[in-house]
């Protein structure tokens, strides 16, 4: 990861006072007298801050040592209160019509497999956040161009949750990768690497009328020093407007090569770009009823190298769907209902000396859905080997002298292993059934106060992972957090 420290804490201060003389209305934000080609810049900022109560079932697999001692582990399973969050300034910079630039600089809520807590040193260190160039109209009207800490994803949806590539907010995409079935010792890794990437590269769109394509160049989502130790994306996507069957609506597909180390390697230090991972697929989302309704659908197959054991080439057969409907009732409140069906494929082969395949399905997701389960900030982040049905729904009040400003929601997912992870008790497949209220009140547009509960159920697959260590018995878990979130 790359760090920036002190050499970056006159820059940040200087942001702040920009920003503050901006609120203020003090003066404006000038350049140098020989930047005539600065038209403007607009710089804005980001506070998130959250108390986060997790219960010691979540804290065996989560907790990273950041209250000042060692990583309790399931050993020791504790409850912890932490607050936790980011602080973010940065500047829009527009040069011309057709060329900008984003800066941002600030802390980062997990990095480097932890979560970073208010009040420790680790999160205190100011970082470079965002850093990119947008040229529009490169080379020919209809081509944009964007350079730098690339801000691409692939969401059918359109909402900030995709379902399969968006690196700026996921982990390494062989963090999943293995020939063998999961493990008693599989939630400890999936549940203790939160990351956010910072993949350098270029990104080119191409939008003509209804038709839209995306080439993506990363050459170094992960940073492993020499070219052939980098983790790289290099994808292609396709997106066509829909608007004329109902408006909102789109198809897209994509096929993206990720290219990295061998994961399966016992070699110190892993070095060497053996890996080749296709992934192939699309998605619909469909709005009828003026968009009361929608209705979305996404399949992705993988194929490739995957690594290699033994000199053996481990080829990726990973798989994984989606399908869903939500629909908003009539009404001043909004009332919504929704329903999610989720598959990922896992891996029951033989141990890695005979398996010549690896069938958990990889990806850069961003599903943060169930908030024990399935979220990198305060659960588990449980992403592969899952078979889900998610059932929610929501309603907006009015609270005070506002319209329609506090959000109340609730979702149940009832959740399983699509593959059994093997504890030497048996083999569980129930990985539990969650139950999630939140609320957030949103005060103006640019600050919110924020509510969650998440209740664990059911859950034999985080039962016996804790119990192979210190024979603890407990299926269920809970988590609760209050936050606020301020934009200037």
């Amino acid at each position: 990861m790359r760090k920036f420290t002190i050499s970056l804490v006159p820059a940040f201060v200087l942001s702040l006072a920009a920003a503050a003389a901006a609120q203020q209305g003090e003066k404006p934000l000038t350049t140098g007298k020989d930047m005539t080609d600065t038209v403007k810049i607009t710089v804005s900022g980001r506070v998130i801050l959250d108390y986060v109560w997790r219960g010691g079932e979540i804290t065996a697999f989560t907790d990273d040592g950041q209250d000042g001692g060692p990583p309790s582990g399931p050993l020791e399973s504790n409850s912890e209160n932490t607050f936790e969050g980011y602080l973010a300034v940065g500047m829009n910079i527009d040069l011309s019509d057709k060329v900008s630039a984003v800066v941002e600089f600030g802390s980062k809520r997990v990095d480097g497999g932890t979560i970073l807590n208010w009040g420790n040193t680790t999160a205190e260190l100011i970082q470079l956040r965002e850093a990119h160039v947008n040229l529009g109209e490169f080379l020919m009207p209809a081509l944009r161009l964007q350079a730098g800490l690339t801000t691409w994803s692939f969401d059918v949806r359109g909402r900030g949750n995709s379902f399969v590539m968006d690196p700026r907010h996921s982990q390494s995409f062989y963090r999943n990768a293995s020939v063998t079935s999961d493990t008693g010792l599989t939630l400890t890794g999936r549940a203790g690497a939160p990351e956010e990437l910072e993949p350098i590269g270029i990104w080119a769109r191409y939008s003509r009328d209804l038709i839209t394509l995306d080439f993506v160049a990363l050459p170094a989502a992960i940073e492993g020093g020499g070219p052939q130790d980098d983790e790289a994306i290099y994808a292609v996507d396709f997106w066509y407007n829909l608007d004329s069957l109902s408006k909102g609506s789109r198809v897209g597909a994509i096929l993206a090569l990720v290219a990295g180390v061998n994961p399966f390697s016992t070699a110190t230090p892993i070095s060497g770009a053996d890996t080749s991972v296709f992934t192939l697929g699309g998605g619909v989302s469909l709005n009828f009823m003026d968009a009361a309704l929608n209705v979305y659908g996404e399949v992705y197959l993988q194929f490739g190298d995957a690594g290699s054991i033994a000199g053996s080439t481990v080829d990726a057969g990973g798989m994984a769907f989606q399908g869903g409907v939500t629909y908003t009732f009539a009404g001043d409140m909004k009332p919504w209902v929704g329903f999610n069906l989720t598959y990922l494929s896992g891996d029951d082969d033989a141990p890695p000396t005979t398996d010549d395949e690896a069938g958990a399905f990889l990806s850069y997701e961003n599903i943060n859905d169930l908030i024990i389960l399935e979220d990198m900030y305060f659960g588990f982040d449980w992403d592969t080997n899952m078979f889900a049905l998610k059932f929610s729904g929501g309603i907006y009040l009015n609270l005070g002298a506002g319209k329609n400003n506090l959000a109340l929601e609730g979702i149940l997912g009832i959740v399983r292993t699509a593959e059994e992870v093997e504890f030497a008790t048996g083999d569980e497949s129930a990985l539990g059934n969650e139950l999630d209220f939140k609320a957030r009140w949103i005060i103006t547009k640019q600050a919110s106060l924020s509510a969650a509960i998440g209740l664990l159920f059911g859950s034999n697959v985080m039962e016996e992972s804790i119990a192979a260590s210190n024979g603890q018995q407990d299926d269920s878990a809970i988590l609760y957090t209050f936050g606020a979130d301020l934009r200037f």
